[in-house]
């Protein structure tokens, strides 16, 4: 499945770690430091985007978070 296809699915953890595989992959073929450098960068970006979402739930893998689900792990973390 392409990323594009990924993305129009909706589902923000599946397209994070699409976008990471992709990212990876050309990081290991990239012969730029340069551009590895910037690849980095942005693969750091995603993998703390992934962590900010959390261990998906048992059975929830694939599924998206509802906005009460995303309002509910915001308020917990701002309670510490």
């Amino acid at each position: 499945m392409s990323l594009r296809q990924t993305a129009h699915e909706g589902n923000r953890r599946a397209t994070l770690e699409h976008l990471r595989d992709v990212l990876a992959e050309q990081i290991d073929n990239c012969e730029s430091a340069r551009d590895v450098a910037a690849l980095s960068n942005r693969l750091t970006d995603v993998l703390a985007q992934i962590d900010e979402l959390g261990a998906p739930a048992a059975g929830d893998a694939g599924k998206p978070a509802s906005a009460v689900d995303e309002f509910t792990k915001r308020r917990r973390e701002r309670a510490g």
